[in-house]
């Protein structure tokens, strides 16, 4: 169980901000594909104010780690606060079946590359998602508190109307209008 606690950055200019992360001296951790899978169910729905299910596959270099998490939902307001329920896996074939005994019978996938950087106490995450889940490549900033977060908004003179407490399935929905 892990405490998350983020913002997003939309409709910033990804280059920019990444010339700006080097400048400013933040560490480049790794970069990884992933398969991202959300899971839910017509007959017992997870609505958002609880939160939700996924799947995720990611692969940096050789290395490929699976995970089923349950994200919890916080709040969103002013950030979004979850607490993520994960366990590592070995084999995500098995338990889509599994799900699907369940009745689970919602599996939306979508594709992203991932850029992880740190700076001070914050984790920096470029995300570039495939053209059919969401188009506009994005920042996601987590930290231990608000103030951290927006304290490293305010460092790097982003705009806070690009500030967003969105999920992507959200973001998904408000492009798509």
């Amino acid at each position: 169980m892990e405490r998350e606690i983020e913002v997003k950055l939309l409709d910033i200019d990804i280059n920019d901000f990444e010339e700006k992360l080097k400048e400013i001296g933040a560490q480049f951790i790794k970069e990884e594909d992933q398969i991202n899978i959300t899971i839910n169910s017509t007959a017992h729905k997870i609505y958002k104010k609880k939160g939700y299910l996924r799947i995720r596959i990611a692969k940096s270099g050789d290395e490929v780690k699976k995970y089923f998490t349950f994200k919890e939902n916080i709040s969103d307001i002013k950030v979004r606060d979850n607490i993520e329920h994960t366990t590592e896996i070995s084999d995500e074939k098995e338990l889509i079946k599994i799900l699907e005994l369940l009745d689970y019978d919602k599996f939306d996938k979508g594709y992203k590359n991932r850029k992880k950087y740190t700076y001070k106490n914050l984790i920096i995450d470029i995300d570039t998602w495939d053209e059919h889940t969401y188009p506009n490549p994005y920042v996601e900033v987590e930290g231990p508190s608000i103030e951290e977060i927006y304290d490293f908004v305010d460092e790097l003179k982003i705009n806070r109307d690009n500030i967003s407490t969105m999920s992507i399935q959200e973001l998904k929905k408000s492009f798509k209008k």
